[in-house]
């Protein structure tokens, strides 16, 4: 178009300078006047070209402002466009394998740590080996958020089923469903209990003796004190051993570059009909952990609790086959008096150390030493002889990772189980895992 306007002028401007051509203007001075005429067809061109571009970015403005408008005024939809951005699912694909060579139960072997139960050997059974593989420990989970950030959330799931440790069929077992709003927590998720961020790493899926891992559905505040400090507290439902109300939890934790360090504690009330009578009992309990990174190669973690009259926080404190309790089975907190008027707590300490070596980025080893030790010198371990006084645990992983999510790994458990009659057991356990993360 505008090469026609431009053709357009310059014939006009043409036929202009022929007209006068009678006025016996020069050839030089036709050609002058000629191209001045183009300069200046030239010059109003650019003008409305520029004018053109102006007014389409001021009405490409309006169009944005109004749609910015009308976006903050919109509720947001859900679509799956928006799903998908908030969405975020993963998973671990995981076989664990295990030989027992020492006090393997008769049912089988195991691929988790069952040494607060390793049976006895005596005149109708005697030590023997056995092997066992499970798929159960693998893992599907999704990560959630609100479009607007304020809400955040994590419902996780596995195949293992626990009453068994782990050698049941396969069963959905929920471990993590919550979600976060604000300072809040809702749902259940880690117990301020557990000591995880400080534990040493396990090929054990049940991890080493002294490292708590209990889930509990809860409600938590957590105070972000600075960048150093958090606290936090919850009521958390332990739904075990007749426990009255849900209990009351806390945890502090500081960490400053390569140190973190925990300090927890819980109270419940154990409320007990014994005959005619409500009995009621104090549980408590308190503890630390502490991870403190040497070098990028080395690192040394520790963890210690002390309970009194619970078994809900400490996994491997649960215990089978007491039979001095006939209508209130004792277990790792309680039991019933002689006179079953009243009840007698066990108290336990428990305390687990652990060292972490990256000899490259493929390769590194862990080694940790854990005791459990109940009160010998007590009511409970009177009328109980065949409880637990005592677990030990040594053990020494190694791991080879040949990419970010793929782990292998070995695992040998030398432990012994004494119980306060004076009978022991001793373990004597291979652990292997293979497992993809994605």
């Amino acid at each position: 178009m505008k090469k026609l306007i431009l053709a357009v002028a310059c014939a006009t401007a043409s036929g202009t300078l022929l007209a006068n051509s009678t006025e016996n203007k020069s050839t030089e001075q036709r050609i002058n006047a000629l191209e001045a005429e183009l300069q200046r067809l030239k010059a109003e061109l650019e003008l409305q070209k520029t004018n053109q571009q102006n007014m389409l970015a001021e009405s490409k403005v309006k169009t944005q402002n109004a749609n910015e408008i009308q976006t903050k005024e919109k509720v947001i939809a859900p679509s799956w466009v928006t799903w998908t951005d908030n969405v975020k699912i993963y998973g671990i694909a995981r076989l664990d394998a295990a030989v027992d060579f020492k006090s393997s139960p008769d049912s089988g072997g195991r691929t988790t740590s069952s040494l607060y139960r390793a049976p006895f050997e005596s005149s109708t059974r005697s030590n023997h080996a056995r092997s066992d593989a499970s798929i159960n420990a693998s893992r599907l989970g999704v990560y959630f958020n609100s479009p607007d950030k304020k809400i955040t959330g994590n419902i996780e799931a596995d195949f293992f089923d626990s009453s068994t440790m782990g050698t049941g069929d396969g069963k959905f077992r929920i471990r993590h469903a919550f979600f976060t709003y604000k300072n809040w927590t809702f749902g259940q998720t880690w117990s301020l209990m557990s000591n995880m961020e400080t534990r040493t790493e396990s090929v054990d899926y049940t991890q080493f003796l002294g490292t708590s891992y209990t889930r509990l559905p809860q409600i938590r505040y957590d105070w972000k004190i600075d960048q150093n400090h958090d606290l936090k507290v919850a009521v958390e439902y332990t739904g075990s051993r007749v426990s009255a109300l849900p209990s009351l939890t806390s945890r502090y934790s500081y960490k400053n570059g390569p140190l973190l360090l925990l300090a927890q504690g819980f109270i419940n009330e154990k409320s007990v009909d014994v005959t005619t009578d409500n009995v009621k009992k104090l549980s408590w309990g308190a503890g630390g952990g502490v991870k403190y990174q040497i070098t990028p190669q080395h690192s040394i973690q520790a963890n210690y609790q002390h309970i009194v009259g619970d078994q809900k926080f400490m996994p491997y404190t649960t215990q089978s086959g007491l039979a001095n309790a006939s209508s209130l089975n004792a277990a790792g907190d309680f039991s019933l008096n002689r006179e079953k008027t009243d009840l007698v707590m066990n108290t336990l300490d428990v305390a687990n150390i652990g060292y972490t070596y990256k000899f490259n980025e493929y390769w590194r080893t862990n080694w940790s030493a854990s005791i459990f030790k109940y009160d010998d010198n007590s009511a409970y371990a009177e009328i109980n002889p065949d409880a637990n006084e005592r677990l030990i645990d040594y053990a020494a992983n190694l791991f080879y990772s040949p990419t970010a999510q793929m782990d292998f790994g070995v695992e040998y458990h030398q432990g012994e189980r004494k119980v306060f009659d004076g009978r022991k057991a001793d373990v004597s356990r291979i652990n292997f895992v293979s497992m993809y993360k994605f």
